[in-house]
């Protein structure tokens, strides 16, 4: 193992690295300040028509955003382009004098072993499961996993030559072509303008195969992700998990995350005799769901729901979409490419509602039904089920749930018996005096990895992350002491991770002063007026990525008021520069790869047909 290796993981995925100079690239920064400038500019002086704003007009729509190719031109107010040119000017200026370099926040050891591990011939960096953290693995044992494992299963995985691939890509994206003619009446102006910037944009990116580890798992294992961000086919997935997410009001088991569940949970009040609580896992639910059954099973539930639909429900589409994206599961590892054959299509986006509606169609057709009186609460997070058990003594009755649970396509489940107790998702789930409380539940082998004060990140969002953390606590625990072990926990571990006792005590006591204050405020009947949000017409953005040593914030903005800002809102209607920041490069950027790196010799090829079996 390379020395320095356990320091560099040691520091947490997240921590962000702070390069000796300002790594922020003004040329970046200054041309897209000029053109949102110039859009606004653009639409001051062309007005669209009234005509023109008909169902014709693209419609934004956050989910299916893809970033316009088009470029504004000049203002024709040159007052405009001087003003830009003045800013551009004196910001140049002025960042240039926070251009010195300074100490980086990584040790030479660290800084080297970042910029070189995503290359290593002998070792890869991964992540672990359930935030634990990043892991070091020799190479050769990584491939061979990722072939004992996974890809070497031909009835889930079809290995094919590179032809066979790009001939099978050319036919997908030809499939996805056809869909958007076919389709077109059913789509907005916004889906389809979506859907067939990607056909052109994404044609030729093909999804990765990686992994990452099961380190809470005893043996050890891999978990099998693929990274389809940047491919035509998820964009298809992204616009069919825009309509499967208005399903959610249709499946009753359904909970959002841990904050729906308590909410759900706190209006249960007493509990009958005999309730217990009971919990169960799916096994390998993504590639256990067989995919001639879920599109027969969600079709016929979609055609059950067809008179209550929401509004504009494209049904058939749908239908179709499911087709392409869950059959053509295309992606590469290494000098290898695979087309899934089994299971939901992983790592596309619209895989979890998938695998969510799929089992609900089970759970109302069948279990609901047929064991409702039994089950005083019945919910499920994709693969985690939790319900309440009300034995009421009749026979068999529990065993022919778990066994009617089983008894759907090839997917199986795991059951933990009903009892007083359980650990669900991040809480723990009790029943006491016949009603029930809560707790924070926080896995064994969890590192909290915290940010540490030395990364990269902004200060004032340190303080956010501990009032966020704190509010989930208070939500989390029925009983104040168990609300006050997880804030003194909560300080320990900062402090472990170097942060000052007296500034962390300080904004936990902040933090739980606001909670408590949120929690005594009484609802006002008075209607207050507030102000109207600015839109995207009147305001402009300046896009900086974060550095503790680069020009502060209110430098930036004292240069935007002293050249833009009366001009641009008297001229333009801009009443608002937004100064965004986006994240440095962390740990996890710069050590990990989605692409598999191979040492010559030792292709995943060679390890798949036996010919390479050690480093």
């Amino acid at each position: 193992m390379p020395p320095g290796i356990k320091s560099l993981l040691g520091l947490g995925l997240n921590y962000c690295i702070q390069t000796p100079k300002p790594s922020n690239e003004l040329d970046k920064t200054i041309e897209r300040f000029k053109t949102d400038v110039r859009r606004v500019s653009f639409f001051v002086h062309n007005p669209p028509e009234e005509n023109e704003k008909d169902a014709d007009t693209i419609t934004y729509i956050p989910e299916l955003y893809i970033k316009d190719t088009w470029e504004p031109p000049k203002s024709v107010d040159p007052d405009v382009e001087k003003c830009i040119e003045s800013f551009e000017h004196d910001l140049r200026l002025q960042q240039s004098r926070y251009n010195i370099p300074r100490p980086s926040n990584l040790q030479p050891r660290q800084w080297e072993l970042s910029s070189t591990l995503k290359f290593n011939d002998m070792f890869i960096a991964i992540e672990a499961d359930k935030n634990l953290g990043g892991c070091f693995l020799l190479r050769d044992t990584y491939i061979k996993r990722g072939v004992k494992e996974h890809l070497g299963n031909t009835s889930v995985y079809k290995p094919l030559s590179q032809q066979q691939a790009k001939n099978l890509l050319r036919i997908i994206n030809r499939k996805m072509s056809i869909f958007i003619s076919k389709r077109q009446d059913d789509l907005s102006a916004a889906e389809f303008h979506f859907l067939w910037e990607s056909m052109h944009k994404y044609a030729d990116n093909m999804a990765r195969f990686r992994m990452s580890l099961k380190a809470h798992k005893t043996p050890w294992k891999m978990r099998p992700i693929v990274c389809c961000a940047g491919t035509a086919l998820n964009n298809l997935s992204r616009w069919l998990d825009y309509w499967l997410q208005k399903l959610k009001p249709f499946i009753p088991t359904y909970i959002r995350d841990s904050t729906q569940l308590l909410e759900q949970l706190q209006q249960l009040g007493p509990l009958p005799p005999g309730a217990k609580i009971f919990t169960a896992d799916a096994n390998s639910m993504y590639t256990n769901i067989c995919t001639d059954h879920a599109i027969e099973m969600i079709s016929m539930w979609l055609d059950t729901l067809k008179s209550d639909l929401p509004e504009g429900f494209p049904l058939e589409a749908v239908k179709e979409a499911m087709e392409i994206v869950m059959r053509n599961n295309l992606f590469e590892w290494g000098d290898m490419h695979f087309l899934q054959l089994l299971g939901t299509a992983m790592g596309t986006s619209a895989a979890c509602m998938w695998a969510t509606i799929y089992f609900a169609c089970h759970e109302i057709m069948t279990l609901i039904p047929k064991y409702g009186r039994y089950l005083l609460i019945f919910k499920r997070f994709i693969d985690d089920m939790l319900g309440i058990w009300i034995d009421d003594g009749t026979p068999n009755a529990w065993e022919n749930f778990k066994a009617d649970t089983n008894n759907f396509g090839i997917l199986t489940w795991e059951f933990e018996e009903p009892s007083q107790s359980v650990d669900f998702l991040d809480l723990t789930i009790i029943i006491e005096r016949n009603r029930i409380i809560t707790r924070t539940y926080q896995k064994a082998l969890n590192l909290y990895q915290y940010i540490m004060p030395q990364s990269n990140h902004p200060p004032r969002m340190m303080k956010g992350i501990i009032y966020s953390l704190m509010r989930n606590y208070h939500r989390q625990n029925t009983k104040y002491k168990d609300y006050k072990s997880m804030a003194t926990k909560l300080f320990h571990r900062h402090v472990n991770r170097g942060w000052d006792r007296s500034t962390m005590k300080d904004w936990i006591i902040s933090a739980d002063e606001k909670i408590q204050q949120e929690q005594n405020e009484q609802p006002t009947s008075a209607s207050t007026e507030s102000e109207e949000p600015v839109s995207n017409k009147e305001r402009v953005f300046l896009h900086f990525e974060y550095h503790k040593n680069d020009i502060p914030k209110s430098r930036v903005r004292a240069i935007y008021d002293k050249n833009c800002k009366e001009l641009l809102s008297t001229r333009l209607g801009i009443k608002q520069l937004t100064i965004a920041y986006s994240r440095p490069k962390n740990i996890k950027d710069t050590i990990t790869k989605a692409k598999l790196h191979q040492a010559p010799g030792h292709e995943a090829s060679k390890y798949y047909s036996g010919e390479q079996t050690s480093p």
